[in-house]
């Protein structure tokens, strides 16, 4: 089988560790199957194995999947009306009752393909301050972002220039402009580091649009009350900000091993840097940390950004610029 590098998706940052799990999601969905993912021990990039010999092959069938997104959809081979159109308030964030009954609706018009998407952004296990249920810790809506506006937004931009796709895959650009989803840490430029002095957004809508299609790989639930996503770790204490650990792994693994070991008992209360015997049985040779860092002034949960890992091998306490 070839093996296919992907040079521009670093593994050691969220977004590119995203992007990569959505590369897979979407080739396994729609066109390829056998498609395995794994990740290069010597610069912590992704490899795709099976089904491409090329980035130009690879390109061309990304490129038809966001084709098969519907007119008025935000999601490839989905029902249009799935998520809820609309912003904020976001029409999929319902009490118990009614999100059983739109469960329902997900269910007989998307199958299980919708299911897992809904699985991912909502849970009915525990619910927010307006009763409503909860969401995937891997979303952070702002203002009147809704998981509608959120999926379309990147959408949009990857439909108007597909060449954001080899980008993605090659060699991030940034564009003034773009927003990251809360998912991109370098988004947001301050003014002292911005090319022409003005703080804005320059995000990378290729990636972005990659990382959100990664979601149904991501299961939501909750623990003692609280929202839990695939990767993330109960707070160790008060005032002590969630963290997603996640892993590097070197065996080719497909979308059913992958969920198994972002899930796996091994990676519970795990540190950065360095994994236990126990988990390099699974073939993972580096543990990876994010958390959520609220910009001053904002309304959300904050941005998704790394933490850095030390030569020793243990995570940095402050996030990477």
């Amino acid at each position: 089988m070839t093996a296919l590098s992907l040079p521009a998706l670093d593994g050691r940052f969220p977004l590119g560790f995203l992007a990569a799990l959505g590369v897979l999601h979407l080739i396994t969905e729609n066109s390829s199957p056998q498609t395995r993912l794994a990740w290069s021990e010597q610069d912590c990039t992704a490899t795709l194995i099976g089904g491409h010999d090329s980035i130009d092959d690879l390109v061309t069938d990304l490129t038809g999947i966001v084709g098969s997104v519907p007119a008025g959809g935000v999601l490839p081979g989905m029902h249009p009306d799935f998520p809820p159109p609309g912003a904020a308030p976001d029409k999929i964030r319902l009490p118990r009752p009614e999100l059983r009954d739109y469960a329902a609706w997900v269910s007989q018009h998307t199958g299980p393909a919708g299911e897992r998407w809904m699985a991912s952004l909502v849970t009915d296990l525990s619910t927010d301050a307006q009763n409503r249920s909860d969401i995937s810790l891997f979303t952070a809506p702002a203002g009147r972002q809704s998981m509608r506006t959120m999926l379309a937004k990147p959408l949009e931009a990857v439909q108007q220039n597909p060449g954001l796709l080899r980008e993605a895959l090659t060699g991030w650009r940034r564009y003034p402009g773009v927003t990251g989803e809360y998912l991109d840490h370098r988004a947001l430029f301050d003014a002292v580091d911005a090319p022409d002095g003005t703080a804005s957004m320059r995000g990378v809508p290729g990636p972005t649009w990659l990382a959100l299609m990664s979601y149904p790989l991501l299961r939501t639930t909750a623990i003692h009350g609280q929202p839990l996503s695939t990767g993330w770790q109960p707070a160790a204490g008060r005032g002590i900000p969630r963290r997603l650990i996640y892993p590097l792994w070197s065996a080719p693994l497909d979308t059913a091993a992958v969920t198994a070991v972002l899930a796996h008992p091994v990676l519970q209360g795990a540190d950065t840097g360095k994994p236990s015997p126990a988990a390099r049985q699974l073939s993972i040779f580096l543990l990876c940390a994010a958390e959520r860092r609220t910009p001053p002034g904002a309304k959300s949960a904050g941005v998704l950004t790394p933490i850095p890992i030390t030569p020793a091998g243990r995570a940095r306490g402050r996030a990477a610029r």
